[in-house]
């Protein structure tokens, strides 16, 4: 039985865009605030662009971390490094393949048409890719370690070249 107990944390580039939209909708939603006295239609404009700014402040940082408990990779994302929520659970029986991402092992999967989950760090790091009951398309940014546990929980299934 594999006893192995694993976590990685993989962060995303900061969104400008989320960071930018954010400041936008504070501002207008002051702005909404202000003039509340004249017009009842300024109150709903206030918890609009409130509710705006909440959710670009909750997108403007967010990690992935990656835990590998006893044959199953957990991904849970953190949002603006305060709110975690459970992502997936794969169990690594259920795989088809996994593999480096451009590796030859992916090859008769590329034109399969799928969902596909990226959890990765979208930074240029080399990524890991693995197939999951042939209809989910996962990507990780994964470290040795995480790759080495993977390759030793199912080694038939998950390559490291």
């Amino acid at each position: 039985m594999d006893q192995t107990f694993l976590e990685v944390l993989v962060a995303r580039k900061r969104n400008l865009a989320a960071a930018i939209l954010k400041v936008v909708f504070g501002i207008l939603a002051a702005l909404s605030l202000l003039m509340l006295p004249a017009s009842v239609f300024f109150l709903a404009a206030v918890l609009l662009f409130g509710a705006g700014a909440y959710f670009c402040y909750l997108q403007e940082y967010i990690e992935y971390e990656y835990s590998y408990v006893c044959r199953e990779l957990t991904v849970d994302r953190i949002m603006a490094r305060s709110r975690r929520k459970s992502e997936a659970d794969y169990d690594l029986d259920k795989i088809e393949v996994g593999a480096p991402q451009g590796s030859y092992h992916l090859d008769a999967y590329q034109n399969r048409s799928c969902k596909v989950r990226d959890y990765s760090s979208r930074s240029g790091v080399p990524t890991y890719v693995f197939y999951y009951e042939g209809q989910v398309k996962v990507i990780l940014d994964g470290d040795e370690g995480l790759l080495q546990a993977l390759h030793s929980g199912a080694p038939n299934k998950m390559f490291l070249n």
